[in-house]
């Protein structure tokens, strides 16, 4: 069959390789003009880096087994890293039950409850749809009580979903911990590594990725779809769309009935904006730092070189500082000059030493739908994969529920979506 693929990031990459590995023909439209989506990256020196951080976590069986189909599993390689927590001008360790126990914003109790409701989450095998019943924010104060929330859970759920916080679902959370592991994997030359072989099998079986084409439409007809590109149309089997949910209604003209039209509207996505930087120094010892501070301009501080060794960039210091902020937003639409004023001001916080000068170079990314907003029974809401169009499919991060949205999640979406068509 000929099959079209909307969409060059991961979940239409695993999908076009798993797809031609059967013998179809694929092609893969990007609207970008780079492969990736959020898994794109950047070059730094004389390697790679992802414009948005990423790290694998051992439970992530996709990427190990796609590392040991495509011969790179010896460039996958795990780390034991440092995790803290960021609140009240203090820097906090958080990476073990010890840190825990050590937590001093929180009295003994409170210590003790946040460790029980952590490891229930992290012990439950599958979702349940209790967990999906109620809010994240009730079922902490229920179970780990209201100063665990107001310390920890709090801030950082507010701080990713602002005024949506009270209404993401506690198997959300439990999404977050279940997989979760001590030591956190990454490529040697970073995901480019991932993405390069994913592209090269692709072609190699005479599979096409046009880079910078915008699908402005698709229709089913009698047995089969047509891709319309500009003024351009095209002639599928079928096709699978891997945008958004909403905008995956739009490029979809017909099939489609009005209720399940507002059902794909109904979904609503946080954007984000990253900015990378090359210093001179270091700022701190954690590779990742929960930034706990309702006044920060940043939720999460990344301090790359903490897992992998400044010698592979130059001998620089690579620091991601991010925030989710909701596409309409007016802090999404401030200038690149803005963003780095703003973020830098909570390094000097981090590092009484820091100056501005230690930044050799900057580098800012924005995309406006980067994490779903989930709401309490989801688990029920998420969109089929055959969609009610005939020849029309379609995966994306709207359907990762109860997971977070990762690279590992992307390429089981494809395998799924490949192994149904």
């Amino acid at each position: 069959m000929k099959i079209a693929i909307i969409g060059a990031g991961i979940t239409g990459l695993s999908a076009a390789y798993e797809l031609s590995k059967k013998g179809h023909k694929v092609a893969i439209f990007e609207r970008s003009q780079y492969s990736g989506g959020l898994g794109s990256y950047i070059k730094v020196k004389n390697n790679h880096i992802e414009r948005f951080y990423h790290h694998f976590f051992t439970s992530h069986a996709y990427i190990k087994d796609m590392a040991k189909e495509f011969g790179i599993k010896d460039r996958l390689k795990f780390y034991k890293v440092k995790t803290g927590i960021y609140e009240k001008n203090k820097i906090y360790p958080f990476s073990s039950p010890l840190d825990l126990l050590k937590f001093s914003p929180l009295s003994l109790i409170d210590r003790l409850r946040c460790g029980i409701t952590l490891a229930f989450l992290k012990a439950v095998p599958v979702p349940l749809p209790i967990l999906d019943a109620i809010s994240a924010r009730n079922w902490i104060r229920k179970y780990a009580g209201h100063k665990v929330y107001e310390k920890v859970w709090g801030p950082l759920l507010e701080g990713k979903f602002s005024k949506f916080a009270d209404k993401i679902p506690a198997l959300w959370l439990w999404g977050r911990i279940r997989g979760r592991s001590l030591k956190l994997g990454y490529f040697d030359g970073s995901v480019k590594i991932l993405f390069d072989k994913f592209t090269e099998e692709i072609k190699k079986r005479k599979g096409v990725i046009k880079l910078g084409t915008e699908i402005r439409e698709i229709k089913s007809v009698k047995n089969g779809v047509l891709i319309k590109e500009k003024s351009i149309e095209h002639k599928f089997d079928k096709a699978i769309i891997t945008t958004v949910s909403p905008i995956a209604n739009l490029l979809a003209k017909n099939g489609f009935s009005h209720k399940f039209r507002s059902s794909l509207n109904s979904i609503n996505h946080l954007g984000a904006i990253c900015l990378i930087l090359e210093l001179k120094h270091s700022i701190q010892s954690q590779y990742w730092l929960n930034i706990c501070d309702k006044k920060s301009p940043v939720l999460v501080m990344v301090e790359h070189t903490n897992m992998l060794d400044k010698k592979y960039y130059g001998g620089r210091s690579i620091v991601y500082l991010a925030n989710y902020l909701h596409r309409n937003d007016k802090q999404f639409k401030i200038s690149d000059e803005e963003v780095l004023k703003q973020y830098v001001s909570i390094l000097k916080k981090l590092n009484k030493n820091y100056a501005n000068s230690w930044i050799i170079k900057s580098h800012i990314s924005r995309i406006p739908r980067a994490q779903t907003i989930f709401k309490t029974g989801s688990l029920e809401l998420l969109p089929p994969i055959k969609l009610p169009s005939s020849n029309l499919y379609m995966v994306n991060i709207d359907m990762m529920y109860p997971f977070d949205r990762d690279i590992n999640q992307g390429i089981g979406l494809g395998k799924k979506v490949a192994n149904l068509i």
